[in-house]
């Protein structure tokens, strides 16, 4: 090391006198692997890096570039060395305030969904009340039993859709919760919040999606793109028209598509829907940030996804995320 400058000794903690004239790979950890290697790699760029430093994760940008070292004028040619200068960019308050922005937006889904949620929950409430004040004047231990089960299946249901909900809001980011899961599960669960609203309960939805195909990733978070994009379906889409929702499998990749047979979208405003805060929707019927998210969401996710649409003709959200290479899924 020949130049560690300021910046570079607040984002490691390492302090420029401590740093030069040493080698990179004895940096204290876990910048010394961390350069050390990056400084032996092919590669000229790596983006995103997740480094734990002091219990906690940060995340960087990493660019090098070849420059030659001043040689003498009495030295031959053949005798020049190469150097290297890097850049190293903190993304981690970029990160913690998109994965906030993030957590925010699903917090607004959830207020979205609280009349469906009430609904939902008071139809089972309302059978268990029914059921609990007849027990009071049965004596038939057959049919004491059978009321009693049916309480506990409309127990389970409230549990059900509880559970689904926490799933929903709780906060996080990718590498938080990355597991194998089954693509047909994370769709119906979806499904399920979405008709926790008005519109949802209006559209049926067609889960076209094998179960034994699994992604690898983060489950809340592709569950919160999911939910998004079905709900702009729903949004699309007229009272007693179909979502469909398939999957494909294209070499290491798993296609997932949702499909409407809405009024589709204008080409003018095709080329801005991944732009925060863009929406076509009424004052305060959308913060424009969904489809935005369900961008950064997707890139993490080592994906990618698109929106091919007609004016009159419906919407189709197309995404591609890696599949899961081996047998454990969730």
């Amino acid at each position: 090391v020949t130049i560690w400058n300021l910046a570079m000794e607040v984002m490691t903690g390492v302090n420029a006198r401590d740093a030069i004239g040493v080698s990179l790979h004895r940096l204290p950890e876990p910048w010394g692997h961390l350069l050390g290697g990056f400084a032996s790699a092919a590669d000229e760029h790596i983006h995103h890096l997740e480094v734990t430093h002091g219990n906690k994760s940060r995340w960087f940008n990493l660019h090098k570039a070849a420059i030659p070292a001043p040689l003498p004028m009495d030295h031959p040619v053949e005798e020049a060395r190469t150097s290297q200068v890097m850049l190293m960019e903190d993304l981690t308050d970029l990160e913690t305030l998109e994965a906030e922005l993030a957590h925010s937006e699903r917090l607004a889904s959830i207020g979205r969904l609280a009349a469906g949620v009430a609904h939902e929950i008071g139809n089972p409430v309302t059978g268990i009340a029914s059921l609990a004040q007849n027990l009071r004047h049965e004596d038939d231990p057959e049919l004491i039993k059978e009321s009693i089960n049916e309480i506990l299946n409309q127990t389970q249901r409230i549990t059900d859709i509880v559970k689904t909900l926490m799933n929903f809001s709780r906060s996080g980011g990718l590498g938080a919760d990355t597991q194998s899961f089954i693509v047909h599960d994370v769709v119906e669960e979806a499904i399920r919040l979405v008709k926790l609203t008005h519109d949802g309960r209006q559209i049926r939805f067609i889960n076209n999606c094998d179960s034994a195909w699994s992604i690898e990733g983060d489950r809340q978070a592709i569950s919160q793109v999911l939910v998004n994009l079905l709900t702009n379906a729903c949004h699309a889409s007229t009272p007693g028209s179909s979502v469909e929702i398939k999957a494909d499998e294209i070499g290491d990749l798993i296609r997932l598509q949702v499909v409407d047979q809405g009024e589709g979208i204008s080409e003018e405003n095709l080329g801005y829907l991944f732009e925060p805060f863009f929406t076509t929707k009424a004052p305060g019927e959308g913060t424009g940030l969904g489809l935005a998210i369900a961008y950064k969401i997707v890139s993490d996710h080592k994906g990618a996804i698109t929106i091919d649409s007609d004016q009159g003709e419906g919407t189709r959200v197309i995404m591609d995320l890696p599949r899961t290479i081996h047998d454990k899924v969730v």
